[in-house]
């Protein structure tokens, strides 16, 4: 049997071996002896057909040669599909370089491609062949390392380059004169990786790891490989470790043996190079068996990542915990946290404007040559090109671009005439190194580094930290490519303020041994409880139990001192009798119950809403619906339930069932208040619910009920009746709808039950007459048939007797034609009862059709005559939750804003008419406020600023009267004088609104205007005055009196220009009033006039020349009072416009009259 020759295995601490080298030394002897017998040497002579290449004179265009020179390329890649990257996708990568540089422009190239298969055996053997027909210049390929080094000890003696991007072992560093001399690795070295994990062990002083591989090799990276350097690492710098290898047994036991048999016994920290999938597996199994608790972390080599993804957005490289294809989500979750004690070790990926473009370059050349599909493989999302072909890239750039420069470099032209005898020499490896090693070359993204073997060294490593807020990897630590020497790198953190998290954002170091040591060795389990143990459990058990007893004798204790209080005992004089109601109809909040109900089926709302006042006043109708007696306690009204009993003994049984009242609390049961005992004034008193009984409701016509306020009622009825079967008082005995109230909110409740001592004696009808027997009867059509039967009924009935009250109740919520309705018959209430009792199975009719067909199968159940069928009110619930899904669905508050959802709906309207009618109101008080005072004064008061007075450099005034106002007035009733002025001055403010003037006041027929004031318009206001003086005697001259139409009225005008003060005088009635000396004499300006006449100043005549187009008359000096000789003008009109000539008489200033 052949031992599988693809295995690496430690031996113990750094001696290590790989198992291939004895099985294949006898090989390689061979193929070195073929090699050195058959084959030339490396070292070429001009003789030689391998070491002389006749090429064309086609070089490039600064050399004399027309023919390319050929060069022979070797790639040994396995191809294998599976594999990333195959020899098919660098195919892809190789055409594009030959492609984008035109390389075949200067040169020959005899590629030929092998399949190297990783095998140890295979690889050399198509090595040889290939040696065998072409000699290659140069050697892509292999990757694996039990491929690449058979391989290179071949090429060794040949001198021939072999450029890998594999070859990660340190075998291949150590030994690199002696047996690899002619290795070129452009890929990651594992002695970089081992120093990496060693300072970052060193940082946490950890000094245990334990080391786990998968059992199967990945052909780009095995991790058995691995191990060697890392191991070589950790012995030097005393760092103990172990290693086991992941088999299929391990990952079918769901890795359990791994976690308890082999990590917990010594190591907190553990190194993992396997598969995503196999990690992740591994990850979720510690975190069912505790060890993702903060004393565990597991550092996973991510190499197997990077090679296939160098996209630093997809969602493998930011969330690797994430699997899309987990139906489970909390499987995800548990993986989130528990990738939060494990830390990510990378390559640096390839990043950068530059890669993406050589990248998506790539990428559409495959497509353009119709090869995408060898870009892609299972474990890749998309097409992408990963860290191995732009690896491959930089290395085929870099040998060309050598190539290039060698044969510039050694051309050499033996005869200029003779092109054939030109010889170009082949680039061996000991010249491609002197070429390329101790350098930097410009690359995909950044530049390669070589050191002095020729070995790729600026690839750097980065340490990532899940975040635990957002749940993706984070960069936390790099391991820079320089310096190139390990001896002088060290850690750099990437955020001072960014630590490494490894649980719950605890940043703390992590112990190289946990807490309770391994195995729980510190943390013994205890077994026994200690006596003092037991001491304190005994003790707190017999204080417990005192506690216990004692509560429960306090609450005897409480109990007995309850009953023997008696707060329930009300005095007839606690009761305001002045506002007691006697039996009376419908009060107006009952009407406007109506109302609102009338609106309510007219609007189809899902809420019954009323506005309500007090009831304590009596109001006439034709309704007869009654309301019980009322008082006054404690400022609130209660409602009062006469009973008879004579002398009251409070006994105990009395007491309890006061209790059992006051203890019942409930939203749809009526709350007991107290019990009045007066011998003559006996009442049990309750909560008083002003929209009346549900009877009085249904009997009223006025009032329309939709199908949700029914249902809402019924629901409410049997909330409170399953309340009171699962208390102490245990039944109701006389369930009728005139024992089911209405609150304000409208909320059925229950009331008139309870206290059987007290009501025992109510239950007996001993007066004889009619309208007592009607009303014995009417009252017991709620009656169940075996209590009619029964000549000993109890005064709280059974529960089953309710069920059947509760039957004739729907009834009577659904037909609304009374209790025990029958279509087609017309019997008494004492003949129904009868017939009830004596079980002819008579019932109220009631059609399929008429309702809800679930309310109709319950009526019919409630009025079972076997009461074992009956249902219980628990069972009635379960109905009508499914019926009135909408009112069982929300909250007591959800009910009630959707029964009062209607009352606000007319209460917006009603705000909303109000609202207008006050806007309304507001803007005609506002519009007189206008006519009253200025508008921007107006809008000070409004606003509640002060208004105060303001000085004025310059305005006109204007005043005017009629002359013989008098005489006229004397010969004129009041009636016809107001009427005279009421028409005037109607014309006088329709004129004035042309102007910018303001109307200050009118004293009888004194009329004064001001412009200039409130806002000033400069020299305008004599403008503005003028006109408005032109325009109102025009106006006058064809003013007729009513009473008197042939009678002229006789207007005298005015004005004065100059300074003033303006304010508000007075809170009631305010005035804009003016003062100052201008006011007195535009005042003097009218008295002085005549009729008929504008009489100015001169200052006003100044103002008014310049401004011009005013047609003006000096009139000479006048004497005035208080004045002397003042030299005044007359208007007499504007041109283009007004005049103030007439045509009517030529008055004579002699026969002009004062008033």
């Amino acid at each position: 049997m052949r031992k599988k020759i693809n295995d690496c295995h430690f031996i113990s601490g750094s001696n290590y071996h790989f198992t291939w080298w004895p099985m294949t030394k006898s090989l390689i002897i061979l193929f070195t002896i073929f090699i050195l017998l058959f084959l030339p040497s490396s070292t070429y002579s001009t003789s030689s057909n391998i070491g002389q290449r006749k090429v064309r004179r086609s070089f490039p265009s600064y050399l004399p040669s027309k023919q390319k020179p050929n060069v022979t390329i070797l790639m040994m890649f396995p191809d294998i599909d599976r594999f990333i990257p195959n020899l098919k996708s660098l195919l892809i990568v190789y055409d594009y370089v030959v492609h984008h540089y035109q390389i075949e422009k200067w040169l020959h190239i005899n590629l030929q491609a092998k399949d190297s298969n990783c095998s140890i055996s295979l690889a050399p053997h198509k090595l040889v062949s290939a040696m065998l027909s072409n000699i290659p210049d140069v050697v892509f390929g292999p990757f694996c390392d039990l491929a690449v080094a058979p391989v290179a000890r071949l090429l060794h003696f040949q001198n021939i380059p072999l450029i890998t991007m594999g070859a990660v072992s340190n075998e291949f560093t150590l030994q690199r004169q002696t047996m690899y001399s002619t290795l070129f690795r452009f890929g990651y070295r594992t002695d970089e990786l081992g120093s990496l994990i060693v300072k970052l062990l060193q940082y946490y002083k950890w000094s245990f790891v334990k080391f786990l591989y998968e059992d199967t090799p990945k052909p780009w990276h095995e991790c058995q490989v691995l191990l060697r350097p890392i191991a070589h690492t950790f012995a030097s710098n005393q760092i103990r470790s172990d290693n086991r290898k992941i088999t299929n047994h391990d990952i079918k036991d769901n890795f359990k043996s791994i976690f308890i048999d082999f990590i917990s016994n010594n190591a907190s920290v553990s190194l993992w190079c396997v598969s995503p999938r196999t990690f992740r597996s591994a990850i979720l199994t510690a975190n069912k068996l505790g060890f993702v608790n903060g004393e565990y972390v597991f550092i996973y080599l991510d190499t197997v990542l990077t090679q296939e993804n160098t996209d630093e957005k997809s969602l493998a490289v930011r969330q690797p915990w994430f699997d899309p294809n987990e139906t489970v989500s909390e499987v995800n979750e548990n993986a989130r946290r528990a990738f939060e004690t494990v830390l990510f070790v990378r390559q640096r990926l390839y990043t950068g404007e530059r890669f993406r473009r050589f990248a998506a370059d790539v990428v559409e050349f495959a497509r353009d040559t119709n090869r995408t599909k060898q870009l892609t493989h299972e474990s890749r999302s998309s097409i992408r090109i990963g860290t191995d072909e732009t690896n491959f890239y930089d290395a085929v750039v870099t040998y060309f671009k050598a190539l290039k420069m060698h044969y510039e470099n050694h051309f050499i032209q033996q005869t200029a005439d003779d092109d054939e005898k030109i010889i170009y020499p082949s680039l061996d490896a000991h010249t491609f190194k002197s070429m390329i090693c101790n350098r930097s070359i410009g690359g995909t993204n950044r530049n390669i580094t070589l050191n002095h073997i020729c070995d790729r060294i600026d690839i750097g490593y980065t340490v990532y930290d899940l975040n635990p807020d957002n749940g993706e990897l984070e960069a936390v630590v790099a391991y820079p490519a320089e310096p190139f020497s390990s001896e002088n790198k060290q850690l750099q953190w990437l955020n001072e303020s960014r630590l490494i998290y490894f649980i719950d954002k605890n940043a703390s170091f992590i112990r190289d041994t946990p807490r309770c040591g391994f195995n729980n060795i510190k943390c013994p389990k205890k077994t026994l409880i200690p006596i003092w143990g037991w001491i304190i459990i005994s003790l707190s058990s017999i204080i417990v139990l005192l506690l216990i007893v004692g509560f429960v004798l306090y609450r005897r204790a409480k109990f007995e001192a309850e009953l023997k209080a008696m707060q329930w005992l009300i005095k007839w004089e606690d009761l305001t009798t002045r506002t007691l109601l006697h039996n009376g109809v419908a009060t107006p909040s009952f009407n406007k119950l109506s109302s609102s109900l009338k609106d309510l089926s007219v609007q189809k709302s899902r809420s019954s809403v009323s506005s309500y006042r007090s009831t304590d006043s009596e109001s006439g109708g034709q309704s007869k619906q009654t309301f019980t007696k009322t008082a006054v306690y404690k400022s609130s009204i209660v409602a009062l339930k006469r009973f008879h009993k004579g002398k009251l003994e409070t006994t105990r049984a009395l007491q309890l069932e006061v209790k059992a009242m006051q203890d019942l609390t409930h939203d749809h049961i009526a709350r007991f208040i107290g019990i009045c005992t007066d011998p003559k004034h006996q009442y049990i008193v309750t909560e008083y619910c002003p929209k009346g009984s549900l009877q009085d409701i249904l009997e009223n016509d006025e009032i329309k009920l939709d199908t949700m306020f029914k249902h809402s009622i019924m629901h409410d009825i049997v909330k409170g009746m399953q309340h009171v079967h699962n208390s102490q008082i245990g039944s109701h005995g006389n369930l009728k709808s005139s024992n089911c109230v209405v609150d304000s909110r409208f909320i059925c409740k229950i009331t008139d039950f309870g206290l059987p001592t007290l009501r025992s004696n109510n239950n007996k009808d001993s007066s004889p007459g009619v309208d007592r027997d009607y009303t014995y009867y009417r009252n017991r059509l709620w009656t169940a048939p075996e209590l009619l039967r029964d000549g000993n009924v109890p005064a709280a009935g059974t529960m089953k007797g309710d069920v059947y009250s509760f039957g004739i109740i729907l009834q009577e919520i659904e037909i609304r034609n009374g209790p025990f309705y029958l279509r087609d018959q017309e019997l008494e209430p004492s003949a129904i009862v009868e017939n009830v009792k004596s079980g002819s199975l008579l019932r109220p009719s009631i059609e399929a059709g008429e309702c809800n067909s679930e309310i109709v199968n319950l009526m019919k159940r409630c009025w079972s005559e076997d009461p074992n069928e009956r249902p219980d009110f628990t069972d009635i619930r379960q109905v009508m939750r499914r019926i009135n899904k909408d009112g069982e669905s929300g909250n007591i508050l959800d009910n009630l804003l959707k029964r009062m959802e209607q009352y606000a709906n007319n209460l917006e309207g009603l705000v909303e008419e109000r609202t207008s009618d006050y806007l309304a109101e507001k803007k005609k008080a506002e519009e007189l406020l206008y006519q009253l005072l200025p508008a921007t004064v107006a809008a000070q008061l409004m606003t509640g600023q002060p208004v105060t007075a303001e000085s004025f450099e310059c305005v006109t005034i204007y005043f005017s009267d009629i002359v013989g106002f008098t005489k006229l007035s004397s010969e004129s009733t009041p009636f016809q004088v107001v009427d005279l002025l009421n028409d005037l001055y109607s014309v006088f403010d329709a004129v004035t609104e042309n102007y910018d003037v303001y109307k200050v006041e009118t004293i009888g027929d004194a009329y004064m205007v001001v412009s200039g004031l409130p806002t000033r318009n400069g020299d305008l206001h004599a403008r503005e005055i003028a006109r408005l003086s032109l325009a109102l005697l025009n106006g006058v001259i064809n003013f007729r009196i009513r009473h008197r139409p042939d009678t002229q009225l006789l207007l005298r005008i005015g004005i004065h220009s100059g300074p003033c003060v303006a304010g508000v005088v007075g809170l009631k009635m305010p005035r804009y009033c003016l003062f100052g000396d201008t006011v007195n004499t535009a005042s003097r300006m009218e008295s002085n006039g005549k009729a008929l006449r504008i009489h100015i100043s001169s200052s006003t005549t100044e103002i008014l020349q310049k401004l011009g187009n005013f047609e003006l008359k000096c009139r000479g000096d006048i004497e005035m009072k208080g004045k002397g000789k003042q030299r005044t003008y007359w208007l007499l009109g504007e041109k283009d416009g007004l005049s103030a000539q007439h045509s009517l008489v030529n008055w004579k200033d002699e026969t002009v009259d004062e008033h």
